[in-house]
């Protein structure tokens, strides 16, 4: 055999020799759209980011891989940053990747286009989207934003689609206020201060780095149709999901745990995050101002993976498993805020078969660390 191709496999190197660079080339694309075999026990996460933050990445990746939870279900696992939700969508279909993180109406609109990849295990289980406002200011409720600046991350993000079907909801259109993109954060904070908006649709995160920059922001009171909603989301190629489950069943066990983990003791995880993610703010010092940021923006993040209430994680039960009626919910808002040109099936983008396995482990060895 003429090709030549490094493989690492258990830390072993094998070598081929490479005849042509057409060789490889025919190879690739004969491997483009489907999922491209991991070395064994290597599995690849997209981010829906380009930059490491505190959120998801911190609980159901750097402290899992801390604490040693991916090397005991016999997984390396390594994260690509893309630059959203699409672009984390097509590393899947590209093969580059094995599983993402992706909202979950980006993939409704991925699958509704085409693409052949499944959401096997929740993330989020609320919906992180809310309207603020300064306080003191005139606008009590949504109908209120009639004539007003509402700013939105992009035209092209979820924090768009939220106000869309807010509007709605409200009965009015988007013709009857002024929508402006600004970014989010520090950036939509500005834009704020300058008064260039009256309010902004963003998510918690990007509240809690506004709040840091001295902005307090009044959260108008949500229709109760967007508490149906969440948002992040693992998904998987079909033809991963149907060849490999196993591997994805331990990966999400692993994350899971990382949640829980971190829900119990968060100065841990954070000390974990740290030492995972060198460039989080803070990190430096875990006594300053910035890491105290860091701590506030990880627990806001992870009260969105979490149950609203004040049990403990024994008592939480399947709970990143999915009803059918919140998908149903999560596909209608799809199709209301024209993510999707038709509302699509349950069955078509959701796939829970592997709930039963990624829950077989014993959290109270966790929250005691047994």
């Amino acid at each position: 055999m003429n090709e030549s191709f490094r493989i690492r496999m258990r830390g072993k190197a094998y070598m081929f020799k490479v005849s042509s660079i057409a060789r490889i080339c025919a190879l690739i694309v004969a491997c483009l759209g489907s999922t491209v075999h991991a070395e064994e026990g290597h599995l690849r996460l997209a981010l829906a980011r380009n930059t490491i933050t505190a959120a998801e990445e911190t609980f159901t990746y750097a402290v899992p891989k801390q604490l040693g939870y991916f090397s005991q279900e016999g997984l390396e696992v390594s994260i690509l940053q893309t630059s959203g939700s699409t672009a984390a969508l097509q590393a899947l279909v590209s093969g580059s990747a094995d599983v993402a993180y992706a909202s979950s109406a980006s993939i409704a609109a991925a699958i509704d286009k085409g693409a052949q990849l499944r959401a096997f295990a929740g993330i989020t289980v609320q919906w992180p989207y809310f309207i603020g406002v300064p306080p003191g200011s005139p606008i009590k409720k949504i109908s209120d934003l009639k004539g007003k600046k509402v700013g939105v991350i992009s035209l092209a993000s979820a924090s768009y689609a939220d106000l869309q079907a807010n509007l709605k909801i409200a009965g009015l259109s988007e013709e009857d206020v002024s929508i402006v993109p600004v970014g989010a954060g520090a950036r939509a904070a500005a834009a704020l201060k300058s008064g260039q908006v009256d309010a902004i649709d963003s998510y918690s995160d990007s509240f809690t780095v506004m709040k840091q920059n001295g902005i307090e922001l009044t959260l108008l009171p949500r229709p109760a149709e967007m508490n149906k909603l969440f948002s992040v989301t693992m998904v998987t190629s079909i033809k991963k999901l149907q060849e490999e489950p196993e591997q994805l069943a331990a990966f999400a066990r692993a994350a899971y745990k990382g949640i829980i983990y971190t829900y119990r003791f968060p100065e841990s995880a954070l000390q974990l995050s740290f030492k995972e993610f060198p460039e989080l703010s803070g990190s430096a010092d875990i006594q300053s101002k910035d890491a105290q940021n860091t701590a506030e923006a990880m627990k806001i993040a992870l009260a969105d993976s979490i149950p609203a209430t004040d049990v403990m994680p024994e008592k939480w039960g399947h709970w990143l498993d999915i009803p059918a009626s919140r998908w149903d919910a999560l596909l209608q808002f799809a199709f209301d805020t024209k993510q999707t040109e038709k509302k699509l099936d349950v069955g078509s983008i959701w796939d829970n078969r592997l709930m039963p396995e990624i829950y077989s482990f014993d959290t109270k060895a966790i929250v005691e660390k047994l």
